[in-house]
C-alpha cells in the first residue's frame, strides 16, 4: 500500500504471510517507510492501519514484525500501536550488513 500526496509518494508498506517457521498462522508487517520529511503528520499511521486491515481480510488474527536493535523510534512508533517485543533475537546480513532485530507481535482487530 501507498500513501501518496500531490502525485508525489510520502510513504508505502507491505504485509506477507509469515516466513518465521514458529509463527506459521502470522501475518507479517514487512515493511514500512515514510519520508523522514513526512515524519509527524501520521502517514505512517494511517498505513499501519492499512496493513493490519489488510492482514485481517485475508485471515491472519495475529501478526509480528521485525525492528532494527536501537531503533527508538519505530519501537516507540509501534508499541503506540499495540506491538510488543516477544523476546526473540536475529542477526542477518542485509547488503553485505550485518543487522541486529528484535521480533514486535500483535493481536489483530484490537
Amino acid at each position: 500500500m501507498v500513501a501518496v500526496e500531490r502525485k508525489s509518494i510520502q510513504g508505502f508498506v507491505t504485509t506477507a504471510s509469515s516466513r518465521d517457521p514458529d509463527l506459521p498462522d502470522y501475518g507479517e508487517l514487512s515493511a514500512l517507510y515514510v519520508d523522514p520529511d513526512q515524519w509527524g503528520r501520521r502517514i505512517g499511521v494511517g498505513l499501519v492501519s492499512a496493513a493490519r486491515t489488510r492482514l485481517i481480510a485475508v485471515g491472519y488474527r495475529n501478526a509480528f514484525l521485525w525492528v532494527l536493535v536501537g531503533n527508538a523510534r519505530a519501537e516507540r512508533f509501534y508499541r503506540s500501536d499495540g506491538w510488543a517485543r516477544d523476546g526473540v533475537r536475529r542477526t542477518g546480513v542485509v547488503w553485505g550488513v550485518s543487522v541486529d532485530e528484535v521480533r514486535f507481535r500483535r493481536r489483530l482487530g484490537d
